[in-house]
């Protein structure tokens, strides 16, 4: 139950985060080209603040990974939000792709991840 707890935690920080200091930078490049992979270009700042609360929340999903390994999670998981796939898809994705080892997301802490990234895109 302690990963669960932790892992709405994570979401409420990053909600708050999201409310408190987001700058509207609008340098979004608009790719001339879309690419037919499911994935999304993802503000750098937000994947900053995704790392930081995916390594708090679910420490044994993040152990041994480096920061480019976790932040593919959101941008995975975000490519398959625009590219608008069903949540239960995007969940199941997320519990594949956030894997770690024998250590797998539970459908709750999937839930908390596709939230959290969902804030993100």
């Amino acid at each position: 139950m302690s990963r669960t707890t932790a892992a709405i935690a994570a979401s409420a920080t990053v909600f708050a985060l999201l409310l408190a200091g987001c700058s509207d930078d609008s340098s979004s490049t608009a790719g001339s080209s879309s690419s037919a992979a499911p994935t999304a270009q993802v503000d750098s700042g937000k994947a900053g603040m995704f790392v930081v609360s995916y390594r708090n929340a679910f420490p044994k999903l993040a152990e041994g990974r480096d920061d480019a390994a976790v932040s593919g999670v959101l941008t995975q998981t975000c490519g398959d939000i625009k590219a608008g796939k069903p949540e239960s898809d995007v969940v199941a994705a997320i519990v594949k792709n956030s894997k770690n080892g024998a250590t797998a997301a539970t459908t709750e802490e999937a839930q908390a991840i596709f939230q959290m990234a969902k804030l993100m895109c």
